[in-house]
């Protein structure tokens, strides 16, 4: 069971810990993360960096959302082209330009608490594993069944797992492939006590994707299915990773 505040021994050069978030046209949920992560203490501040990757928004970058106090570590990238559901892409960005050895990977609409960073800095981690949380929601502290796209694990697992594969860019609900390569290269911790925190569109109207649909086309369906089944076969390409364009705007 991890054990609760910031291991006292001394800290090595650069982050301990690179949240990493993808982001599409979510403006005011950004705004409550920056908050949410302005009041974290000095300390943590000082032991994490943040890591947002803009998936082309057309209307509200994540570039221009105001940015009020002082946080830790922030760098923001954007991919150039504006693709549907290209949020695998928008992670592999975030993994790669990370600086921490290790990565906490969660959907913009997800809050971390400082309790959880601080448990997992003192955590005795394994680096071979990846870690996963428990959830609740933001507004009642009501608990929910775990977030199956929330991980915590090395840049170097990211990696050997393979990230996340382009190929799937523009259909909705392929990112648990990853999941599957991951439990296939190695195991799953779940981490019980330590937990993440979603926010409801009740509290950030677009703490969720409004602006683009969920519902795959037909031919989107299709594929979606066959794809799988065609790189298992090797009848296609493997795993595609950091095939976008993407410049730092912060």
């Amino acid at each position: 069971m991890p054990t609760r505040g910031i291991a006292p021994e001394p800290r090595s050069v650069g982050p301990l810990i690179s949240l990493v978030f993808a982001y599409y046209e979510n403006p005011t949920m950004l705004e409550l993360q920056w908050r949410e992560i302005d009041a974290y203490p000095r300390s943590l501040k000082e032991a994490i960096e943040v890591v947002v990757v803009d998936d082309g928004s057309p209307t509200n970058p994540a570039a221009d959302v105001l940015r009020l106090g002082t946080l830790p570590s922030v760098s923001i990238f954007r991919i150039q082209r504006d693709v549907r559901w290209n949020q695998d892409a928008a992670r592999n960005i975030g993994a790669h330009e990370a600086q921490a050895q290790w990565l906490l990977l969660t959907d913009i609409d997800h809050i971390v608490p400082s309790s959880t960073l601080e448990s997992l800095i003192a955590l005795d981690k394994e680096p071979s594993v990846f870690y996963t949380f428990s959830r609740t929601k933001y507004e009642s502290t009501e608990v929910r069944e775990p977030h199956p796209n929330s991980y915590f694990m090395t840049k170097a697992l990211y990696w050997d797992i393979g990230g996340h594969d382009e190929d799937y860019a523009g259909i909705y609900g392929k990112d648990f492939l990853f999941r599957k390569r991951a439990l296939r290269h190695t195991k799953e911790v779940f981490l019980a006590d330590v937990s993440l925190a979603r926010v409801g569109t009740s509290t950030a109207a677009d703490a969720g994707s409004r602006t683009i649909t969920r519902e795959n086309t037909l031919r989107q369906r299709v594929w979606g299915y066959l794809l799988p089944w065609l790189k298992s076969a090797k009848l296609w390409r493997g795993v595609q990773t950091l095939t976008e364009s993407y410049t730092r705007v912060v």
